[in-house]
């Protein structure tokens, strides 16, 4: 049976310092979701847990626990489960930015490793090369790092555009390319062990068509180590849903999806 759409767990309300934006309310997203038909979406705000010393790295400050949790309660709809998470760094000393006791008040949540933009929090300025083997190299290790945090409920956490944030669109298949076909396999396979979701993000599919299978490659990977999708609109504005349904048609159909393909954790909450 082909992937069936019906969620999106990758979207940012008002509260999120890159949205600020009015219209992205809850209600908003809910109703984007039962317009689309889907049965499960989810509020992701940037966060860092203020309960996980970030050291001489710090990021994400400006939203704290109280400001983060405000979105609550989230309205719900008997066709359209709405869930509470968020999206959690590790910054650059290797640290993630949850606590134990705070993943027991949400849902799920997503990790993003490769927001290799936000220097002085997820890179330091002062040795950061933004040369594709070393950023190749950096991205591994902290992949490798996150996969090997045991002591985490990683069956109810996901991994955020693999592809994206990472370096210019100009050295991004280079980049990639780096990467062999081994280490990925070692990665998504250890991924698929623990549960883990690796996230399929509309705003991943390249613009540039001559990229598509070098962004394409480590997806197909995954999904050969038996890695479970989630979709991801990574909406920040009303306008980010518009297109959203269609990327994730195109992403299903690219990489030939079928349900047996989808995240277990969306399987048991859209059961």
């Amino acid at each position: 049976m082909r992937y069936v759409i019906d969620h999106d767990l990758h979207i940012h309300s008002q509260i999120s310092p890159c949205s600020r934006d009015d219209r992205q309310t809850t209600a908003a997203i809910l109703a984007y979701g039962l317009t689309n038909g889907y049965r499960l979406v989810g509020v992701t705000d940037h966060f860092w847990d203020l309960n996980v010393d970030y050291g001489d790295a710090p990021g994400w400050l400006d939203v704290g626990n109280e400001l983060w949790a405000s979105v609550l309660p989230l309205p719900q709809s008997d066709k359209c489960r709405f869930l509470f998470g968020a999206e959690v760094d590790m910054n650059r000393r290797d640290t993630i930015g949850i606590s134990l006791p705070t993943l027991e008040t949400m849902d799920y949540c997503l990790i993003s490793t490769g927001h290799l933009h936000l220097s002085g929090f997820v890179t330091d300025p002062a040795c950061f090369p933004r040369t594709p083997a070393f950023v190749k190299e950096y991205y591994l290790h902290r992949l490798q790092t996150l996969l090997a945090h045991t002591e985490l409920p990683l069956r109810r956490m996901g991994m955020t555009h693999f592809t994206s944030c990472l370096i210019g669109s100009d050295k991004l298949a280079q980049t990639l390319a780096l990467f062999s076909d081994d280490e990925l396999a070692a990665l998504f396979a250890r991924a698929a062990a623990v549960g883990m979701g690796v996230e399929l993000n509309a705003c991943a599919l390249p613009a540039d068509e001559s990229l598509l299978d070098d962004v394409l490659r480590p997806y197909q990977i995954a999904k050969n180590q038996g890695c479970g999708f989630y979709l991801a609109s990574d909406a920040h504005h009303p306008e980010g849903f518009v297109n959203a349904k269609a990327a994730f048609e195109k992403w299903v159909d690219l990489l030939g999806l079928a349900e047996t393909d989808k995240w277990e954790f969306v399987k048991e909450q859209t059961a």
